[in-house]
């Protein structure tokens, strides 16, 4: 079995027809097999000194792994004349190439690809790295930034919010009230989220060894901030275009909203299974909306929230031209033949109540 490796000494320029490369007071070598955590990060780097490459758990194998759920000779790599191909061994689980399982005994080709290909041993996620394989640029430390460009954002999120805030409950409470109103709706928000963000660092400190803490708050805050503006920002679109159908449907980017911000909480928690949590957040989307438009229509027959245009702002903001009466009457007109029909409508559950009624008498 090859040596292991650092993570600065992972890295090499090989190919799979050529020589293999000799690094500098090392082995030559062809490739380099990651072990990877369930969080995506490296645990372990094996040096691929020629092929074909055993892995399992018997310690004649070139890499050996310590995973019950992976059989003793579980799969091998090998180089042919069309390239690399892996054949699964003996095994119960498999071997996942990919989104592609292979079976006890099946062969293919690994895929000819530009980047890493990831292979999947029972609970083991294995990450094969060749020479044409693209390498992600190198990343900035976060300690390079100064301390006023890491709080920046969220002291700008955080001053948007305590002001949105505070003007919302100016609007909604009395003035003789508004002092107490103030500083307690503040000790909500603030207790609120350091109860939010510290729940989700210590989910991301027990999965991936991280609390991540700052990244959750920061998430809240322009979460927060989103979905205060969708509090008003659509009532005051609809009113100055007379446009109802913005503030009828403002729950679909409330959705959209709720669920971008569960999306990178739940990216610091797995950050390496990004395809499932969109999936997931998606899905949670569409079934949420989906649900609302029904229930809006079992309670009102419309698909929307609002019956009528329930907000009024200043005069000044709105921008639609304004409607004649004679032209206000005629737009009305259709309303009619839909008002008669209603009324002709016995209502819900009426008919039942008769019936109960006339047994009764």
């Amino acid at each position: 079995m090859g040596a292991l490796n650092t993570a600065a000494d992972s890295v090499f320029p090989v190919t799979v027809a050529g020589p293999a490369v000799l690094p500098q007071g090392g082995q030559a070598r062809v490739a380099v097999l990651d072990v990877l955590d369930r969080d995506g990060q490296v645990r372990q780097t094996h040096a691929v000194q020629s092929w074909p490459l055993r892995v399992g758990r018997a310690i004649d194998n070139d890499l050996v792994l310590a995973d019950a759920h992976v059989a003793p000779h579980h799969l091998q790599i090998d180089a042919g004349a069309n390239g690399l191909h892996v054949t699964a061994g003996d095994t119960l689980n498999g071997v996942w190439v990919g989104a592609r399982r292979l079976r006890a005994g099946e062969q293919t080709a690994l895929p000819d690809a530009d980047h890493a290909i990831e292979l999947t041993l029972g609970r083991t996620r294995l990450r094969l790295r060749l020479a044409e394989h693209a390498l992600s640029p190198e990343l900035p430390l976060a300690a390079v930034a100064t301390g006023m460009q890491r709080f920046a954002p969220l002291l700008a999120a955080g001053g948007a919010l305590l002001v949105g805030l505070l003007f919302k409950n100016y609007l909604e409470t009395d003035p003789d009230g508004w002092v107490r109103a103030a500083a307690s709706m503040l000790v909500a928000t603030i207790v609120g989220a350091v109860v939010w963000c510290g729940m989700w660092a210590l989910l991301s400190k027990t999965f991936t060894r991280q609390a991540h803490f700052s990244w959750h708050l920061r998430v809240f805050l322009f979460a927060s901030v989103a979905l205060l503006g969708l509090s008003v920002l659509p009532a005051l679109l609809a009113f100055a275009l007379s446009w109802p159908w913005v503030s009828d449907f403002a729950f679909i980017a409330t959705y959209v909203v709720a669920g971008a911000a569960l999306y990178f909480h739940l990216l610091a928690v797995e950050p390496a299974r990004h395809r499932l949590l969109k999936a997931v957040v998606t899905t949670g989307v569409g079934v949420g909306v989906a649900l609302t438009l029904w229930f809006n229509v079992q309670r009102t027959d419309r698909f929307g929230e609002d019956l009528y245009m329930n907000h009024l702002f200043l005069p000044a903001l709105r921008l639609a031209k304004p409607v004649s009466t004679d032209q206000f009457l005629e737009d009305l007109a259709p309303l009619q033949a839909v008002l008669d029909k209603k009324a002709k409508e016995p209502l819900r559950g009426g008919e039942v109540f008769g019936a109960r009624g006339e047994d009764e008498e």
